[in-house]
Formats: C-alpha cells, structure tokens, sequence
C-alpha cells in the first residue's frame, strides 16, 4: 500500500468509528428510545426492554453505515488540507482522483458488507424484534389507528374478503373495535361483486389464540344480483345484539395475532431473496408490486450511500475554511444527511405510491448524490 492510501485511511478510520457510534445513538434516541422507556414504564422487565433495544440495533447500524462513511471521508480531507498536507501532494503531482483511490476502495467495502448486514443480520433481528416487543407489552397494547388487511382466495388470484377496523384493538381484552368485513363473491357472473358486508361495534376472541370471534351490537347485509339485470341488489339487512357466526361464510381471517401482525409491515423482516420471490408470487396473482418494487431496490440504493457518500465527503472536506476544524465537519455532516434522508424517504413515498417507477423512487437520492460528487470532485480537482 502506497503511502498515501495509508495516510488517508489512517485518517478516516477513526472518524468513522467515531461517526458510526454517534448516528447510531441519534438514530437510536429518536426512534427507538421513548418506545422501549414506555414499556419499561409500563412494567415490562428490565430483561425483556433490554432485548428489545439490542434487537432493534442491528438495522439501525444499516443505515449509519453512510453517514460514518461521509463524515470520516470529510474529516480526514478536511484535516489534511488544513494541515496542507494536500497542497504538498498536489504540489509532488498528486491528482486529486489518485488522492481519493482509498476512499473509493473502502466506500465498495462498507457498501459490500452494508447489503450483507442487512441481508443476513437485519431480517432475523427485526422479525426477533417486533415478536418480542409484541410479546412483551401484549397485556397492555391497546393500538387506536385504524388497520385493514385483505384475505385471498386458497389459489391466491382474489381477494375473498376485506377487513377494516377503524377503531383499532385491545391486547388485553382480545378486542377488536368498528370492525367491517365485506365478503365478495366468486360465482360466475359476480365475480367482484359484495356478497355480504358486516359492521360489528366490537368482536372478541373467545379463545387465547383467537381462532373464535364473537361479534356485538352491529348489522350485516347481505346481496345478490337480478338474473336478467345483473343489477345488485339487497336481498337482506339484519341488526344484531351478538353473533356468533358470520353469515355467508365470512370470517376474521386471522387470529388475534395475526390482526395484530397485520400492521408490521417492516421490509427489514425480508431478505432480498425472500422479498424478490415474494413479488414475484404477487405477480403471478396479479396484485400491485410497487411498493414492494421500491423495499427491494432500497436494499441495495442504501448501501450504495456508502460509496456516494464517502466521495462527496472527500471534495466537501477538501474545501473545508481553515479554522472550522471537527465542528464545522460534524455540522456539515448532519446537514447533508438530514437532506439525503428527506429525499430518500420522499422518494420511497411517491414511489410506493405509483407516481414514479420503484427503481427510479428507491435510487433518485443515490443518483443527486452521484452528480453532486462528480462535480465537487471536478471542483476539486482543479
């Protein structure tokens, strides 16, 4: 190894580990920290909140990985051109692409064991994650927004029913509350179509895994269609006090713990096989991809960041002012990566929502960054 690769990762060595320590403890504080104090609070045992915390560290680190990387790359260029380290290599006849060699070398390493981490560490961690913080504070969960989840049919080419529960639920109680089901029918010539809608103000599991529901104080309807018009029509309207099976065959669909899954929804869970086999099964049911398009290519945009990061760190640190020193580096740092976490999450959004094709919508913050590191680095180099 030359001397110079030796001195520029010499120098951002420590201001990654440094950087990486920090924005973990940042995003760890503003995510993750209220949330494990309330189950403390709550009662929960120290152990458990403690399990909570450590399972929930590991895709934190995934997305410190590019903030570290910018932060040391803008440091170690900082400080060499404050010390004029770099006039004297532009001076010996030092380019400043040469002088940026090591950075790109360990920017394609952190990205390399960025993907591995999040592919082999995060998934198990995450999925030990919400079980346990499920688990732990199933006595005292009670969640008030809204959930809705579909139900297909056995060959998974329609959905058979959906359900809403507008009034959340109750762990303790095994409560669900302004639950609506509406149960479509399959027979030829109405497929589509609603075959029966149920409102219940509450249904409760009669059992501990919730297999068996029973329903109060609601009203179901039920449908059917003219022959000659095919003009739906309502065949049927009951008020009810309590029921406890639901008419036409319409069910819950899951178990209490399964209503209560339905609103993870944490890509980290999945693998990039696990989640690009999941889309193609949902492609062969003919069900929309796109947000699960965007997850999986964020799972390789972010570690990308990396690389990105660490050059735009590099062209920004050499032209740090003189007497700005590590505040001005940090400051920086932050502020870059506050903008880039903006965008990006921006981008997953509209993604999700249709409004641009997922590989653009998970890679567009990527892309910025590259062309604003080609011309810093341009900058730079003259």
């Amino acid at each position: 190894m030359r001397l110079i690769d030796r001195l520029v990762i010499k120098d951002m060595i420590g201001p990654f580990l440094n950087g990486l320590f920090m924005f973990i403890i940042l995003i760890f504080a503003a995510a993750y920290l209220f949330p494990a104090t309330d189950l403390l609070v709550s009662g929960v045992p120290l152990i458990t909140v403690a399990k909570v915390v450590m399972f929930s560290l590991p895709s934190v680190v995934t997305q410190t990985f590019p903030m570290a990387m910018l932060l040391g790359s803008l440091l170690a260029f900082g400080r060499l051109s404050q010390d004029r380290e770099a006039v004297a290599m532009f001076a010996a006849g030092v380019s400043f692409g040469r002088m940026i060699r090591p950075v790109w070398l360990l920017g394609i390493a952190v990205s390399v064991a960025a993907f591995f981490w999040n592919d082999l560490v995060v998934p198990p961690a995450t999925i030990a994650y919400w079980n346990l913080k499920q688990n732990a504070g199933r006595s005292l969960l009670k969640i008030e927004k809204p959930l809705s989840y579909s139900i297909f049919t056995p060959d998974g080419k329609e959905i058979d029913e959906t359900i809403a529960i507008s009034g959340g639920l109750d762990a303790k109680t095994k409560t669900l509350k302004n639950v609506s089901i509406t149960k479509f029918s399959h027979e030829p010539g109405r497929k589509g179509e609603p075959d029966a809608v149920i409102y219940a103000k509450r249904a409760t599991a009669v059992d501990d895994k919730g297999l068996n529901w029973k329903f109060y104080d609601g009203r179901f309807t039920l449908f059917g269609s003219d022959p000659k018009t095919r003009i739906l029509e309502d065949l049927l309207t009951v008020d009810f006090k309590r029921l406890d099976t639901l008419p036409r065959a319409a069910t819950i669909g899951k178990t209490f713990d399964g209503v209560l899954n339905s609103e993870v929804t944490d890509p980290n869970r999945k693998s990039f096989r696990e989640l690009q086999r999941e889309i193609a099964e949902d492609r062969a049911n003919g069900a929309d991809t796109k947000g699960k398009e965007v997850d999986l290519y964020g799972k390789i945009a972010l570690p990308l960041a990396s690389l990105i990061f660490g050059i735009v760190g590099a062209a920004l640190g050499l032209n740090t002012q003189r007497g700005g020193g590590k505040a001005v580096g940090f400051g920086v740092a932050i502020f870059i990566v506050f903008l880039y976490w903006i965008f990006y999450h921006s981008m997953f959004v509209v993604g999700k929502g249709g409004a641009i094709p997922p590989f653009l919508a998970a890679f567009l913050a990527d892309i910025v960054g590259g062309i604003a590191g080609y011309v810093l680095v341009r900058r730079a180099s003259k």
